[in-house]
C-alpha cells in the first residue's frame, strides 16, 4: 500500500476523478439540473394550459401539473440534441399524454392494480415540507422514506390518502415497493476503484433516480460489501443519483467523507450527507464515535 495515508487518500481521489464519476461543477449546469429545462416546459404548459396549477419542488427535474408530478429526465434525454421547433414538438406530445392521465380521480383504488409500478426513494425534509401529504416515514436524521407510482413519462409520489383507499398496511405497501426496487437493482452495476490491486471504493452513479434508495436494497448492498472485501463498509448519498462506499477502516474515510459533503452540496439533486454502516447485521447511522473517526 502507500507509505501514508495522506498519500494513499490523494492517490484514491485522484482515481475516483480519473474515472470521471465525479464531474467538475460547471459539468453539471445543464438545463435540467440548474432548471432552464423546466423553465421551458412550463413556458408550454402555459401555452396549452394557462388556467392550470403548476407546484415546483426542490428538484429541477420535477413538477407537478394538476394532480399529478412530472418527472422530467427522461424527456429531457429524449429531446436532447433535437433541433429547437422539434423539441418543441417533442415537450407538446409528452404534455399531451400528461394532461390526458392527470383525470379527476388520479388516485387508483385497486392496489393490485399498480403494484408493480410502486418503488421506494429516500427524500430529504425539504421535500416533506412542499408536500406534506405524502406517506411517509423516518428512516435518518435528515431523509425520509416515501413511495412513487413509476411509469416511463409519469411519476407520482404516494399520498396517505391513496393508501387508505388502497385498504392495505402501510408496512405492505413499503415492502412492495422495496421488493419491487430489488428487482429493477439486480443488473445496476457499480464502480469499483482499485489501488494496488486492492478494492478501495465503490460508487454507483445512476440516472434512474434510485441510487440513494438502493439503501434500502440490502442484497445490492452485500454485493459492494463483498466486492470491497470488508466486513463492513461506510455508505454515503450526497445526490439522488450518487452512491459511495468504502471499506469502514480506510486509510481515506476522512477524505471520502468530506468528499460527501462536497458532492451534496454541489448537486444536482442534493440529499444528504449522513454517512451510514452496512454489515451482517444490516444498515444503520454511524454512531457518533464513528463519526468522529470519519473526520465529523
Amino acid at each position: 500500500m502507500f507509505g501514508d495515508s495522506a498519500r494513499w487518500a490523494a492517490r484514491l481521489l485522484a482515481l475516483i476523478c480519473a474515472g470521471s464519476v465525479f464531474l467538475p461543477v460547471g459539468a453539471r449546469a445543464d438545463d435540467l439540473s440548474d432548471g432552464r429545462f423546466r423553465d421551458a416546459v412550463i413556458k408550454q404548459i402555459r401555452i396549452r394550459r394557462p388556467d392550470v396549477a403548476i407546484d415546483l419542488n426542490a428538484d429541477p427535474a420535477q413538477l407537478g401539473i394538476g394532480t399529478q408530478t412530472l418527472d422530467l429526465t427522461n424527456l429531457h434525454q429524449h429531446v436532447r440534441g433535437l433541433t429547437e421547433a422539434e423539441r418543441r414538438r417533442e415537450v407538446d406530445e409528452f404534455l399531451g399524454l400528461a394532461f390526458a392521465k392527470a383525470g379527476p380521480v388520479p388516485e387508483p383504488a385497486d392496489f393490485a392494480a399498480i403494484k408493480g409500478r410502486l418503488r421506494v426513494q429516500l427524500v430529504p425534509d425539504e421535500i416533506l415540507q412542499q408536500n406534506p401529504q405524502l406517506a411517509h416515514r423516518r428512516f435518518s436524521e435528515t431523509l425520509h422514506v416515501v413511495y412513487v407510482l413509476d411509469e416511463s413519462r409519469r411519476y407520482q409520489y404516494v399520498t396517505r390518502e391513496m393508501i387508505a383507499g388502497w385498504h392495505v398496511d402501510p408496512a405492505v405497501v413499503e415492502a412492495t415497493a422495496v421488493r419491487n426496487l430489488a428487482g429493477a437493482s439486480k443488473d445496476v452495476p457499480f464502480q469499483l476503484v482499485v489501488a494496488d490491486r486492492t478494492p478501495v471504493a465503490a460508487l454507483a452513479r445512476e440516472d434512474d433516480n434510485y441510487a440513494l434508495a438502493r439503501l434500502l436494497v440490502p442484497d445490492w448492498l452485500e454485493e459492494i460489501r463483498k466486492a470491497l472485501k470488508a466486513d463492513g463498509i461506510t455508505l454515503a448519498g450526497p445526490t439522488r443519483n450518487l452512491l459511495m462506499a468504502w471499506p469502514a477502516d480506510s486509510p481515506a474515510r476522512r477524505e471520502l467523507a468530506a468528499e460527501a459533503t462536497t458532492q451534496m452540496r454541489a448537486g444536482p439533486y442534493g440529499r444528504s450527507d449522513e454517512l451510514f454502516r452496512f454489515d451482517r447485521g444490516g444498515l444503520r447511522p454511524l454512531t457518533a464515535a464513528e463519526r468522529a473517526d470519519h473526520g465529523r
